[in-house]
């Protein structure tokens, strides 16, 4: 009887404690980064030199970041 008891507790406390931790993160598509007070930035033109991707040689480029 006393086994039982105690895991029961230990589910109910451990769901309880799932239930308190997801309802305190918000996932809403992305409006946590557009209601933020950070200014957005412009876009800057990055200069990469000479490199390999994909074992390929690729030349120098510019990039926007």
């Amino acid at each position: 009887m006393y086994k039982i008891f105690l895991s029961l507790t230990a589910l109910v406390v451990a769901f309880v404690a799932s239930t308190a931790q997801a309802s305190t993160v918000h996932f809403d598509s992305g409006s946590a980064k557009m209601n933020s007070d950070h200014v957005a930035r412009h876009k800057q033109r990055l200069w990469v030199p000479a490199h390999r991707s994909r074992g390929h040689l690729v030349k120098g480029h510019y990039i926007w970041r």
